[in-house]
């Protein structure tokens, strides 16, 4: 569970945002608390003029602009700022948090602890966090998660909060998508031409495409979507008039379809006469499907063309503890005659437009509880 859950666990509002690092988890936790929102050029520009009423307060009356040096955490959590750090788990992330009416031109805030931000529930408010964590990636580097909850003490307040966020949030969301950025290329960017499983299967590849998506949600809770895959099925929940003979896929997890082992057959098509063979299953982990020929006569040997094999490969890999990455990579091995150019030339290029749609869809059924 997030460390924002803590503090709003169902809430109104919920954006969040990853990005995938070099650096281990240490050097990642160091940067993100060493974070300084100064360093995106348009930040302080965009909180000045959200704090238009008080710089102009404090310079009639002679006092220091509340704008500082820097806008570090500390910075931002300072007495009197209206927010405050909740939670610091170390080498983890930290929580900050805020309690006011948002959406007026000088923000009533209240002051409460952590403890007290849980209990809060006074009408006429909205209630805020957000937070940074940092994750082990498997195989080297780390995920960094910036994660927004909001939530209102109660209906007036949350119609009140809507427009100010229809205006507010655009500008958020900007400054959260530039941190991240920012960490990414003080962290470098993760080497991302890695094998995945099924790649051993097939040699003499002339088409590979990799497409990825990261799904909000534990990967056991996206691998049950991912078992019942397949005609006859739960569908490819892609173009179902297409590729599923105008059945809609499923919307629903069904427990008939959960049964798959490695050498079964998943049918292709909806009369049944096509199947991919399921060549690869590592639970919560990998489905591999592709030519069921793979599993009998394996990889063709090195100086000989190989008839049309393919290897298509789904591949979850946790983004922390709360969401999933999810690679889909096919390959192809084919004698480029005309023929073949003929049979299936024109397969490849749809299945781009296929499995972004399948993405989309995966994505939309995973996430919506």
């Amino acid at each position: 569970m997030s460390l924002c859950a803590r503090f709003i666990p169902e809430p109104w509002l919920h954006q969040v945002d990853h990005v995938a690092v070099a650096a281990d988890p240490p050097r990642a936790w160091e940067a993100i608390r060493r974070l300084d929102l100064y360093r995106i050029g348009f930040f302080k520009p965009l909180l000045s003029l959200r704090i238009l009423p008080e710089l102009v307060r404090a310079r009639l009356s002679g006092r220091p602009s509340p704008l500082g040096p820097h806008a570090t955490v500390e910075d931002l959590t300072a007495v009197g700022s209206g927010f405050h750090l909740l939670e610091e788990s170390f080498g983890r992330g930290f929580v900050v948090g805020a309690v006011g009416k948002f959406w007026e031109p000088s923000i009533d805030f209240r002051e409460v602890d952590a403890d007290g931000f849980t209990r809060f529930a006074s009408p006429g408010f909205g209630k805020l966090v957000w937070g940074v964590e940092v994750a082990p990636r498997e195989g080297g580097g780390s995920w960094l998660t910036v994660d927004l909850r909001v939530t209102t003490t109660d209906a007036p307040s949350q119609a009140r909060f809507r427009p100010y966020w229809r205006l507010i949030g655009p500008f958020s969301h900007a400054i959260r998508r530039a941190a991240l950025a920012q960490f990414r290329k003080e962290l470098g960017g993760p080497r991302e031409e890695r094998v995945l499983p099924g790649d051993e299967l097939l040699s003499g590849v002339r088409y590979e495409r990799t497409h990825q998506a990261i799904l909000e949600a534990p990967r056991e809770e996206v691998w049950p979507w991912l078992v019942q895959l397949g005609c006859q099925r739960g569908g490819w929940y892609a173009i179902d008039l297409l590729d599923n003979g105008g059945s809609p896929s499923a919307t629903t997890i069904e427990p008939r379809w959960q049964q798959l082992a490695s050498g079964d057959l998943i049918a292709a098509v909806p009369d049944g006469s096509g199947a991919f063979g399921v060549l690869e299953l590592q639970r919560h982990h990998a489905l591999v499907l592709g030519s069921p020929s793979l599993r009998t006569s394996g990889p063709p040997a090195p100086g000989q063309e190989p008839p049309y094999l393919m290897t298509w490969a789904f591949v979850l890999e946790p983004v922390g503890d709360d969401a999933t990455l999810l690679t889909v990579r096919v390959r192809a091995a084919y004698q480029p005659t005309l023929g073949f150019m003929l049979r299936h030339g024109w397969s490849l290029p749809t299945h781009e437009l296929m499995t972004w749609q399948q993405l989309k869809h995966l994505k939309e059924r995973v996430e919506a509880p």
